[in-house]
């Protein structure tokens, strides 16, 4: 089977005999992929609409995997079992991801592993789910379509991070693959045009993005 470019850069970070949740699964392909190619020892695909998890179904059933791939609804982690030790989230907003971890906590306490690719605030992301006792073990830049997206693993444990590490990524900062100075130029651009759009009471939030723009700068 075949995955977005997007999908398969996440797939690539997910670790073989792994107990997994990947939430907001969609009709489950990611899934679908690890079961066929990283020997997981379970797979749970969740959502929290019924519909995408029709096509889940159908896909499970098709490639054969109903001995490794479970479909459960429900909303973020409430769909976790006590020996999943891996969370994927792919394709959501930043906020979002940060709003399904971080309050729920307890529910994940065995989890050594997560697997973020957030479509905005990936520097939020970084600094929050750090905040609850990760630390930034590898990044990845995937371009799908026109647009770059960062692809982060988290493991458990704790590191210090300064600002810009935060911003643009610790592990990309080092490394600088080809996909960087791109990205950080579209992340330029979108940062401006928010700015530019953004009403002049959310006083933080365009101090935020004003500190972010003039690390960018930088750098480039």
């Amino acid at each position: 089977m075949k995955l977005s470019k997007r999908l398969d850069c996440v797939a690539s970070l997910v670790e073989d005999n792994k107990s997994i949740i990947d939430i907001g699964c969609d009709h489950a392909l990611l899934s679908i992929f690890i079961a066929l190619n990283k020997n997981p020892n379970k797979v749970i695909a969740s959502d929290n609409k019924e519909g995408p998890l029709v096509g889940a179904r159908e896909n499970v059933n098709r490639y054969q995997v109903n001995d490794k791939v479970k479909i459960k609804l429900g909303n973020g982690v409430d769909p976790i079992e006590e020996d999943i030790d891996t969370i994927i989230i792919s394709g959501m907003g930043g906020m979002n991801i940060v709003g399904i971890l971080k309050y729920k906590t307890t529910l994940f306490k065995n989890v050594d592993t997560i697997i973020l690719s957030p479509n905005t605030d990936s520097s939020f992301v970084r600094k929050e789910i750090c905040k609850l006792g990760f630390y930034i073990e590898k990044e990845k830049l995937v371009k799908d379509g026109k647009i770059i997206y960062p692809v982060i693993r988290f493991k458990r444990g704790k590191k210090k991070y300064k600002k810009i590490e935060y911003i643009l990524g610790p592990i990309l900062l080092k490394e600088k693959e080809k996909l960087f100075i791109e990205y950080l130029i579209k992340e330029k651009e979108t940062k401006e045009k928010i700015l530019s759009i953004l009403p002049k009471k959310y006083i933080l939030k365009r101090i935020q993005l004003k500190k972010e723009l003039k690390e960018i700068n930088k750098i480039l």
